[in-house]
């Protein structure tokens, strides 16, 4: 028989052989991480029909006399070169930026490689790929792990605790906290405060209205306990402390009991609000309500027929608001002299200016026509009948004379029969002035009094329109819980919480091999290691020559279209040819059978 007709054969299996690769090669051509084969040939075993032979000194050598029998089948390799990138939306999507593998482990333990890193997230936290196989890394933190006998990832994210629900804000230059009494995400509302003198709430959905009266001077029976030691100077840091303490206790107490006056849907249980500074402290003096007050002293002097002073009589008053506060700084008292009435009048005008008139001689009446036992009394009632809080207190009359040396004063309680020439003080122009007080160009004098808020209510001013927040209940947490979720280039995987933060999660290690086109195809884009790649060199990914992770990308498959269809022409004709081979020889066979016709 003709060897020919096998010669055919073999190079029509060969190219039938090489044609299977280019068919797989371009189905593959979409395949995630997919990489393209190339086959080669080898040629099949000689028949040797003369041996060689070597020359000497009378003939010449020969060359071999061989006829082969056709071809087969070499190598069907790999190429391993990266392809390019498509780019996703989905977070655990990987690909690889240089050399190295995803390691990947079945439900028995065996280890898989691949350039195909499209990972998700099962229910129990698994990083996986779409067979099941859960990938290898490091879980948890990885800071300070190297690299070894990886494990599965399973991405935890920490239960959170039981929380209650604040907020923090300065309020003249103060920290502030203000925190709900009970933990639970009912607790994060907004609120305002509002003055009034009945205490109540009112919640709509998350924003509730706190009614409560801030005129009240919280602290003020700790205040009382220590006041005389205030008026002397030896009240210490730790009475101080004390009343401060009692002060901020009072106002939560008067917060807490208008929201459990609280209307539908009010929860008292729940929104109880507990306030702390958490800064420093205020300064005892800033934190005392004080009330408007001011003195002035009205003086004139006596002169002789000379026209020589000869003594020197003075009267204080005292102007006080009845509530503290800095309301009562708008306050001015316009004090005036009359000598054609015998009543003390008094006049608000343009709503904060008290025009209070005396009679001239300090002797009062009422509008009845009766005297008045002291003129304080007078005044006061002259006050009383007006709209703002203010009282007055009248001090002693003290005449100084000066015709004795050294000079010698006398004091006299004021009250009825006392005699006090305001006309002349008001208009002499020696009046002593405290404050803002002092004398106009009709001689008027004029007096302002000063007070301070209570800080309390300048407190819950600032506290108005706070917001609540990060009030919750505990609860275990899983990576759809997390805000944000990053791969870096060394396949570390961080998480951002809303209430933990930053978390690190895990890395995802790579693997590298001596020969990798020695790897053995296992089919949906996966790899196992083989006697001719060798074992895996586990590493962190951009260190130690392995590749860089991307995250939210996919390597393509690396088919280069324009080549397999090249080598389908050619394959195509080689198969033709041998075809042509087995025609030939079968020709000829037909011509040797016909000599014997």
């Amino acid at each position: 028989m003709m060897k020919s007709l096998y010669s055919g054969v073999a190079g029509m299996k060969t190219h039938n052989q090489r044609m299977d690769v280019i068919g797989n090669n371009i189905s593959n051509v979409n395949t995630t991480g997919y990489k393209t084969s190339e086959v080669t040939f080898k040629d099949i075993y000689y028949q040797t029909k003369a041996n060689a032979s070597s020359g000497d000194a009378t003939s010449g050598g020969k060359n071999p006399t061989q006829i082969g029998y056709g071809a087969q089948l070499g190598t069907v390799s790999q190429v391993m070169v990266q392809s390019g990138f498509t780019y996703t939306d989905s977070v655990f999507n990987c690909a690889l930026q240089g050399d190295g593998y995803f390691q990947v482990m079945d439900e028995s333990g065996s280890i898989y490689y691949t350039r195909a890193g499209k990972f998700s997230v099962d229910s129990y936290g698994n990083l996986c790929d779409p067979n099941g196989n859960v990938v290898l890394g490091v879980s948890g933190d990885p800071t300070g792990i190297t690299t070894g006998q990886s494990q599965r990832i399973n991405l935890k994210v920490p239960a959170i605790d039981n929380n209650n629900a604040s907020a923090t804000k300065t309020v003249n230059g103060f920290g502030i906290t203000i925190t709900a009494n009970t933990y639970g995400e009912q607790g994060n509302i907004s609120f305002t405060i509002v003055d009034s003198d009945t205490p109540f709430a009112t919640k709509s959905g998350d924003n509730m209205t706190i009614y409560m009266d801030l005129d009240q001077d919280f602290g003020a029976e700790a205040l009382a306990a220590i006041q005389s030691k205030i008026d002397d100077g030896t009240v210490t840091e730790a009475e101080k402390t004390e009343y401060i303490n009692a002060a901020l206790d009072e106002f939560k107490a008067a917060l807490n009991d208008a929201i459990r006056r609280g209307g539908t849907d009010i929860d008292s249980d729940v929104l109880n609000l507990n306030v702390e500074f958490t800064d420093d402290i205020p300064p005892f003096e800033d934190i005392q309500a004080l009330k408007a007050k001011n003195t002035i002293t009205l003086s004139y002097d006596v002169k002789d027929a000379s026209g020589n002073v000869t003594s020197k009589v003075s009267m204080p008053i005292t102007f006080e608001s009845q509530i503290a506060g800095e309301e009562a700084n708008k306050y001015e008292i316009d004090l005036k002299s009359s000598s054609s009435t015998d009543v003390v009048t008094a006049k608000w005008t343009d709503g904060n200016v008290l025009v209070l008139t005396i009679p001239a001689n300090g002797e009062a009446l009422d509008p009845d026509g009766n005297p008045y036992a002291t003129l304080q009394e007078a005044i006061n009632a002259a006050i009383n009948t007006g709209t703002k809080p203010i009282q007055a207190t009248v001090g002693q009359i003290t005449t100084k004379d000066l015709t004795q040396n050294p000079a010698t004063e006398q004091s006299q309680a004021e009250g009825s029969g006392t005699r006090y020439d305001f006309s002349q003080a008001i208009k002499a122009g020696t009046t002593e002035r405290l404050g803002l007080g002092g004398n106009d160009v009709d001689g008027n004098t004029t007096l302002s009094v000063r007070g301070r808020n209570n800080f309390f209510s300048d407190m819950a001013t600032g506290l108005s329109t706070v917001t609540l927040t990060d009030g919750r209940t505990a609860k275990e947490q899983a990576v759809d819980d997390l805000e944000v979720i990053q791969i870096d280039t060394d396949g570390t995987i961080y998480g951002r919480h809303a209430v933990h933060g930053l978390l690190l999660l895990g890395r995802i290690d790579i693997a590298t091999f001596e020969n990798p086109t020695g790897l053995e195809q296992c089919g949906t884009s996966l790899w196992r290691a083989s006697l001719a790649s060798g074992e895996a060199q586990v590493k962190i990914g951009g260190k130690d020559g392995a590749g860089e992770v991307i995250q939210g990308a996919l390597e393509m498959s690396n088919v280069d279209l324009a080549q397999e269809f090249s080598d389908m022409i050619i394959t195509q004709r080689g198969y033709q040819a041998n075809s042509r081979v087995i025609t030939v020889s079968d020709t000829m066979l037909e011509e040797l059978i016909n000599l014997k016709r």
